[in-house]
């Protein structure tokens, strides 16, 4: 695997950065954490070797994102660097997916998101498409009731999909913070404490 350093997402004071070979060189992995908070300026480092994340906490006013990727080098020896935006290499498609979402997961997010930018446009801001679709649904429900003159019991399907959501909108912490197991090449699970993040 050709090594690399992809900058995953910047803001002041925090970089994430991935570098996908720390999932084969653990060692590494180390010796980097430490390398970077001898740095005057970094003040945390989170390195995940199994993922390869590695999250930096550095001070913006005397570490910018470009010299802490230089540091980064410098530590690592490796000169490659794909920022967002930038082509990934093979064999990062899964751990794209596991940060970002899958494909046709972030293309629906795209489609929806833009939907509900027009809704907002054309109603002035006053309804979104959250709120218009939970009116729709109410909206139909009293006509099928108003219709039939009784009110129906849910199908099973809806009753699953509302026992999903309710679990999803209640246990979004637990959720969150739940690591995702993914197997190596070789089927192998990770070692314990190296779950993906």
């Amino acid at each position: 695997m050709t090594k690399s350093i992809h900058v995953i997402h910047t803001s002041p004071g925090r970089t994430r950065l991935r570098l996908p070979w720390l999932r084969h060189a653990g060692e590494e992995a180390a010796s980097l954490a430490d390398d970077l908070l001898r740095v005057e300026s970094i003040n945390e480092v989170q390195v995940r070797p199994f993922t390869g994340s590695v999250l930096c906490m550095h001070d913006p006013e005397e570490m910018g994102v470009e010299r802490l990727i230089e540091e980064v080098c410098r530590s690592t020896g490796v000169d490659t660097v794909v920022r967002p935006g930038e082509e990934l290499p093979d064999g990062d498609a899964l751990l794209r997916s596991l940060e970002e979402g899958s494909g046709v997961a972030r293309a629906a997010t795209l489609f929806i998101k833009g939907l509900n930018v027009e809704v907002l446009r054309a109603t002035e801001g006053h309804v979104d498409l959250g709120a218009l679709a939970a009116l729709g649904f109410a909206a139909a429900g009293a006509v099928d009731i108003a219709v039939k003159g009784k009110l129906d019991s849910p199908p099973w399907f809806s009753l699953g999909w509302w026992a999903f959501r309710t679990f999803a909108t209640m246990e979004e912490l637990a959720i969150r913070n739940t690591p995702t197991q993914v197997r190596h090449h070789n089927g192998d699970a990770p070692p314990p404490g190296q779950a993906a993040h």
